[in-house]
């Protein structure tokens, strides 16, 4: 879980704030020059009001603001949304995927601008509305034993943004997902983990690769979706009304929904177990209508992404998949999550895997 830190618990003129080294006066300052130069405020006076700096890949900022002339002043709250682990153009390419998301009135924090790493705080970033108030993360959980609304509300955001008209998010739909060729998302992918490994020298998943190979057949795409990537309860925001936000668009993409899917039940079951798996599964086949083709093949690409991820890290830096070093540390004690995903990824393809059995071993 990410760290928030208020700025009633420390001492500002001590405490630096996370990757960027950022304490309340230089926020403030960079800010507050940014809002001048960029959205044209006048007399922009801002306070930075808590931080939550552990996320793997981000950093979040809240802060209050005033401004205006002297006689009309206007007050607001919002977020810096600081990429630490992206360049420019994939901040760019979140703040679009935000941008048409929220004109498409798919339920995200409304963008509000996008600074580039020159602006004062050393990487890209993007001022967004504030969401907060309500507790979604929690409610979520108690669902799957008790009240079943906050779990059917997370599986309606989820088929929502699957059942989206993709082809406005991006310039050449059909280069994007051909409409002749249905296993092109299932072929980039591989292609892509295929090269990830190679090119970290991380060996063991050779015999994985082979059983995807040999399983193709099952993963042709009917239709193309947007996906999230990283769809889990905590990156639901609940505001003090009880709307609900989806963030965290950072590894957003147009490919098959299964991948998305996956993902999602790889995550459930790592941290929740096979009975948390299964209940979003089957709330997920309930409102989608039937059962979800080939899904036993993207769940085996799900565990390679997050095995995969771990091990390239913990090896080759995690920098490497554009994550925050903090991040390896956290995957070093998951090691029962791994676990989890480790036994279920032989007994789908009743492989033994010794490298990656040892690689376990290492963990804490």
């Amino acid at each position: 879980m990410a760290r928030t830190v208020r700025l009633a618990q420390i001492i500002p003129s001590i405490i630096e704030y996370g990757a960027s080294g950022m304490d309340p006066a230089h926020f403030a300052h960079s800010l507050t020059r940014f809002l001048e130069s960029h959205l044209g405020l006048v007399e922009p006076e801002l306070t930075l009001d808590w931080v939550n700096d552990q996320g793997w890949e981000s950093e979040i900022y809240a802060y209050s603001l005033t401004h205006g002339a002297p006689h009309h002043r206007i007050s607001g709250q919002g977020v810096l949304r600081l990429l630490t682990g992206a360049d420019f153009a994939s901040a760019q390419s979140e703040y679009r995927t935000l941008s048409l998301l929220h004109q498409a009135g798919y339920p995200v924090p409304e963008v509000y601008a996008l600074g580039s790493p020159q602006e004062g705080f050393q990487h890209p970033f993007i001022l967004m509305q504030r969401v907060e108030g309500g507790d979604f993360a929690s409610r979520f959980l108690n669902s799957l034993d008790g009240d079943q609304k906050p779990l059917q509300d997370f599986i309606s955001l989820f088929r929502r943004l699957h059942t989206l008209d993709w082809r406005p998010y991006v310039e050449d739909p059909e280069a994007e997902s051909p409409s002749d060729q249905p296993f092109h998302h299932f072929d980039q992918k591989l292609a892509f983990f295929s090269g990830h490994i190679q090119s970290a020298g991380v060996t063991g998943f050779g015999p994985v690769m082979a059983w995807l190979s040999a399983h193709r057949s099952l993963a042709a795409c009917q239709t193309a979706s947007v996906v999230h990537r990283d769809f889990h309860h905590n990156n639901i925001l609940e505001n003090s009304q009880g709307q609900l936000f989806v963030v965290d668009w950072t590894s957003a993409e147009i490919s098959d929904y299964r991948f998305d899917l996956a993902w999602t039940l790889a995550l459930a079951l790592a941290y929740g177990g096979a009975a948390r798996r299964e209940i979003i599964l089957r709330e997920y086949e309930r409102q989608m209508g039937g059962s979800v083709p080939g899904l036993e093949v993207f769940e085996v690409v799900a565990f390679l992404r997050r095995i995969g991820s771990a091990m390239i890290s913990m090896q080759a830096g995690a920098e490497k998949l554009g994550m925050r070093p903090e991040a390896v540390e956290i995957m070093r004690r998951d090691r029962a999550a791994f676990e989890r995903l480790f036994c279920r990824l032989r007994t789908l393809t009743g492989l033994g895997l010794p490298e990656i059995s040892a690689w376990l071993e290492t963990l804490s």
